[in-house]
């Protein structure tokens, strides 16, 4: 049995599967033997329990600790790369916090990922398109103590901020994300679904209200050029 445990879950399955009936097929061969068939199922169960506990914890995400963090991704973000290069960014991000789990950018295009289609979200996360952002979570820093916000029933925040989502990620001129959403949460300009041309609508990180998501529109040639060198909101998922 340490050998099977040794062997990648794919194979370990089926390999427990096919022990499990040898195991039952000599079981059950062996009339009276009750001790052999309390140790045989013992063993069998063990094997099975460590194998669904080991299945839960590589599909779990940050809402199981009860605390999901946002940073604010560094260097400038590759806005002409699409929603899943900025994704990539956020991963790859030198100030990532510890941890294994994934990030996601918090941006819209309104096709491959999209928090709201009406304002808000009046129909319910129903609405949502790949969104990063999970209902009634509460966010923290990357320090994972400090409070940023909590999210409603549809996955947005409504009201003010508890605190700016980051503070250190500052370079004067330069305290801009990238976000595509409109103040309501509807798609709002992408650089042409992030290809790097025509508007992108931009917030500032070092406000602590909804306005941090929508600030302004502005050129996508100024954000390539690195005028603003707008940045990636990063979410745990």
């Amino acid at each position: 049995m340490r050998n099977l445990r040794n062997l990648p879950n794919a194979f370990f399955s089926v390999n427990l599967i096919i022990v499990s009936l040898i195991s039952f097929t000599l079981v059950s061969c062996e009339p009276g033997n009750t001790n052999n068939d309390t140790t045989t199922a013992g063993a069998l169960a063990l094997v099975a329990n460590n194998s669904s506990t080991s299945s839960s914890s590589t599909s779990s995400s940050c809402v199981t600790t009860g605390t999901c963090k946002i940073f604010i991704a560094t260097p400038t973000a590759p806005n002409n790369a699409g929603i899943s290069g900025f994704d990539t960014h956020c991963n790859n991000s030198p100030n990532k916090p510890s941890g294994s789990y994934v990030y996601k950018a918090l941006i819209s295009d309104g096709i491959k990922r999209r928090a709201c289609s009406t304002a808000n979200c009046s129909g319910g996360t129903s609405e949502h398109i790949d969104w990063v952002l999970k209902p009634n979570q509460q966010y923290k820093r990357k320090d994972g103590t400090t409070t940023i916000g909590t999210t409603n029933a549809n996955g947005i925040f409504v009201t003010s901020l508890t605190n700016v989502i980051d503070p250190d990620v500052i370079d004067g001129y330069t305290d801009n994300v990238f976000t595509g959403v409109n103040a309501n949460w509807t798609p709002g300009d992408d650089c042409s679904d992030w290809t790097g041309s025509g508007d992108t609508m931009t917030g500032a990180y070092l406000y602590s209200d909804i306005r941090a998501f929508a600030e302004m529109s502005r050129g996508c040639s100024a954000m390539i050029n690195q005028v603003f060198r707008g940045k990636a909101i990063c979410v745990e998922q």
